[in-house]
């Protein structure tokens, strides 16, 4: 049961609308899933060679259709059209599949080769841009941002170290004001970084940790001027074409491949299509266009040492220590964290109209790729379900995982309360996210989520780590049916962003 209701979360960094709450909607079918490309089950992820290799155990009938259950169930449950998905063991894509729609207008069925907009996922490739120049001797992590971006306020403090983990204090320019009107037309790097520069930092640089995605804009300035081309060229030079990621592509007219799933967002009782960024505003912070297959290539090159050496692969996925001793579980645009007891490094990546998750797991050389055509769905659980399939947790670890979810849970309900009542208040957030509060979002908050009534059900679908905050997701239900509740908490309990979604 799906109810069409919508918070456009001011709290949160993503840009979104507000419809009315409508009656439940009718989804399309779900088509059977899309067959897995022989060509690449058990070859070496990047390789066009279709031979098989002998020495990757096939997947068994019962696990392949685990992984359709799996996926299915999450395509039923939530507000997305399709959904892509790739399995790596040992470097080598044992499972790839569609589901669902790529096309709800066209009757389009997905499939593992289909294009997203992959958002954030970007970010990982970009800090191995930036890491090769540092192998190049062109820059060191501790160069500052003064050397190549003199202008910007503060650029003697700030280094490249800094723009890589999240610790510059630098506003990040999706939350500043019009910026979900301009995102619709054409812009620069230069006219990006311009909407924050008068702006002051949020803290001193190096001091503390925030998500901001004029970081990684900033980054992609300063490979265009160490590297002296431009930041496409030196990523595909870099990365795209030796990796042999082969479909690959990037910005407005990589989006335009006849490939390219449309991205969609549940109005009223259908799913429509999303309207899109002009992809000049997520440049070097989002800008990639891509497949599962392409990204579980570039996932197994990484970890083989085939983009940049060990020392920075180890660089880049350890976790970020602040000044005070505080350990921050993300390193250079990935997050660092674990699942029952197994090291993951993972990157959520959305943008209107699309989601997914790149999970990899190094020290057992599995991957898990998810994409999905909507903003509001989510990979979590995918990917939670699939890794315990092949790794299944002892109870002991299933314990552990699960540790602080009640009080996060009680704490989730409580804020959720408040905002149904309109009794929010600023000290309840962080002090980034308390800046984003006003009279205007509570009322609308009150509005729409007051007159459904207390939830009968609260369910936790997923959570993964993102800096400094935990993200937790619920599944909220009512008698009208149910919706998405996002919320990311930091140790004291402090909330730094909300989200509220149809599923």
């Amino acid at each position: 049961m799906i109810l069409a209701t919508f918070i456009a979360a001011a709290l949160s960094s993503a840009a979104a609308t507000a419809p009315t709450p409508a009656p439940v909607p009718t989804l399309p079918p779900v088509p059977a899933p899309a067959p897995t490309r022989s060509s690449f089950v058990g070859r070496p992820v990047g390789s066009p060679s279709p031979a098989p290799l002998p020495s990757v155990a096939a997947l068994t009938n019962d696990q392949m259709r685990k992984i359709d259950q799996i996926t299915i169930q999450s395509l039923q449950s939530q507000a997305v059209a399709g959904i892509s998905l790739a399995v790596v063991r040992d470097g080598r894509v044992v499972y790839s599949r569609g589901y669902g729609l790529s096309s709800v207008e066209l009757q389009q069925t997905m499939r593992d080769s289909s294009l997203f907009e992959i958002g954030s996922i970007t970010k990982e490739f970009t800090a191995a841009v930036v890491l090769s120049l540092v192998e190049d001797g062109r820059i060191t992590l501790d160069t500052p941002l003064a050397k190549f971006v003199p202008d910007f306020p503060r650029a003697k403090d700030i280094t490249i170290r800094d723009l890589l983990s999240m610790r510059s204090g630098i506003p990040d320019y999706t939350d500043q004001p019009g910026f979900d009107k301009a995102v619709f037309t054409g812009t620069t790097p230069d006219a990006i970084v311009a909407t924050v520069s008068k702006l002051p930092l949020d803290f001193d640089p190096g001091t503390q940790w925030e998500y901001s995605n004029t970081n990684y804009i900033l980054l992609g300035m300063v490979i265009e001027r160490a590297g002296g081309s431009s930041y496409v060229d030196q990523l595909f030079n870099k990365v795209v074409k030796p990796v042999n990621m082969l479909v690959t592509t990037y910005g407005n007219a990589g989006a335009s491949s006849p490939d390219m799933t449309t991205g969609y967002v549940l109005q009223g009782d259908r799913m429509r299509p999303d309207k899109p960024w002009d992809l000049d505003w997520a440049y070097s912070a989002g800008g990639l266009i891509s497949n599962v297959l392409d990204l579980a290539a570039w996932d197994t090159a990484l970890l083989n040492g085939k983009v940049i050496n060990d020392t920075d692969l180890r660089e880049m996925w350890t976790p970020t220590t602040l000044p005070d001793g505080t350990s921050v579980p993300y390193g250079f645009g990935w997050s660092v964290e674990s699942l029952y007891g197994h090291r993951e490094i993972d990157t959520n990546g959305g943008l209107p109209g699309y989601n997914g998750r790149n999970a990899a797991f190094p020290n057992d050389k599995f991957d898990v790729i998810v994409l999905g055509n909507s903003e509001a769905f989510d990979a979590g659980p995918i990917v939670r379900q699939i890794f315990a399939m092949f790794f299944p947790p002892t109870p002991a670890q299933i314990s552990a995982d699960q540790a602080g979810d009640s009080a996060a849970a009680a704490r989730s309900r409580s804020i959720f309360h408040q905002l149904q009542s309109g009794t929010l208040s600023a000290s309840q957030l962080t002090p980034q996210a308390a800046k984003k509060l006003t009279a205007s979002l509570m009322s609308q908050a009150k509005s729409q989520l007051g007159k459904l009534g207390a939830p009968i059900r609260f369910d936790q679908t997923d959570k993964y780590l993102l800096g400094t905050q935990t993200v937790y997701t619920y599944s909220v239900t009512f008698k009208q049916g149910a919706i998405g509740f996002v919320i990311a908490l930091d140790a004291a309990g402090k909330v730094g962003s909300l989200t509220v979604e149809p599923i």
